[in-house]
């Protein structure tokens, strides 16, 4: 089961601190202050409470994949041969340590998992299909999908809150 926060437990201040921080995830804590009209103390604390809610899960720096020798990206489509709890948790502990696997999602439809690789070169995912994906006993079939160009990727999530339908 997912675990979510609810998004009545984030008021206008938190939601208007996240839109700033995935925007510009090194602002500093005096820079986030003054935007939301608050001192460094309880910023600090709102932002701290976001953390431990799990609501930021993580800071990190977007590295351009071709920047630094890993131009070729692909979607990875796997299907497992049995779709037992066991067998779910083994491919999830093989897929963790492999480099080449950027994002690792648990999917509804025909396959069973969707993987986004980054790669040196088409040689390179030969090589991670045959000898370090395909080694698995748990995989049943997989199918790739080259990325060609990417419009959008890591955009910011909306922070507004979903606004119920009234009732008519």
């Amino acid at each position: 089961m997912v675990e979510t926060t609810s998004s009545e437990a984030l008021d206008a201040i938190d939601r208007q601190i996240l839109r700033l921080l995935q925007e510009n995830g090194r602002a500093t804590n005096a820079a986030l202050a003054e935007a939301v009209g608050l001192t460094p103390t309880p910023m600090l604390q709102r932002i701290r409470k976001l953390e431990q809610l799990g609501v930021i899960t993580r800071y990190m720096a977007v590295v351009d994949p071709a920047k630094v020798g890993r131009p070729v990206m692909a979607f990875v489509h796997v299907t497992l041969k049995s779709h037992g709890l066991q067998n779910h948790q083994r491919f999830l502990e093989q897929i963790d340590g492999l480099p080449e696997v950027l994002e690792c999602h648990h999917i509804a439809g025909e396959e069973d998992f969707l993987l986004k690789i980054a790669v040196r070169d088409i040689a390179e995912v030969e090589s991670f299909l045959l000898h370090r994906l395909s080694t698995s006993d748990v995989i049943g079939r997989v199918k790739t999908t080259f990325i060609l160009s990417t419009r959008k990727a890591m955009s910011p999530i909306a922070t507004d809150p979903i606004e119920k339908e009234e009732e008519q």
